[in-house]
């Protein structure tokens, strides 16, 4: 067994002694989302937060997020239910798809409002708008 470790070790130097990095991954290149959302590299989370910017942050865990949500070029709904609440998460802006696509698979770490909407480059996601409606049930 120590042979194997060793060999391996070895394996991963040169023959001038220093790390041999050309059999490892690259590295993820970030991937700018702009100043909307920011997604989860390499590191696993449970929750989506909304930054509110003169509110309270507001997170919702993803293993509560229900089994519908709705997409339309400038506007998504994602609702998130657990044992006796139910909430929607509505968000609108444009360019959306990339961004709702990342939520459905719990990979974006946050979103919030864009702070200037109608600055930003062509094909930029732009978060307009979020709101967090709860959704009352009736017994």
């Amino acid at each position: 067994m120590a042979d194997k470790t060793e060999n391996k070790l070895q394996s991963l130097f040169s023959k001038n002694g220093k790390a041999d990095d050309s059999s490892l991954p690259e590295p993820e290149v970030d991937e700018d989302l702009g100043p909307c959302a920011a997604i989860a590299k390499n590191r696993w989370i449970t929750a989506l937060t909304i930054r509110n910017s003169k509110a309270p942050w507001v997170s919702f865990i993803y293993s509560y997020m229900g089994v519908r949500a709705e997409f339309e070029p400038t506007r998504f709904t994602v609702e998130f239910v657990s044992h006796d609440e139910r909430y929607k998460v509505i968000v609108t802006g444009r360019n959306l798809g990339r961004l709702y696509n990342l939520i459905l698979q719990a990979r974006l770490e946050w979103i919030r409002v864009a702070d200037r909407p109608g600055f930003a480059d062509d094909g930029d996601s732009v978060i307009e708008k979020i709101e967090v409606v709860k959704v009352e049930t009736k017994h």
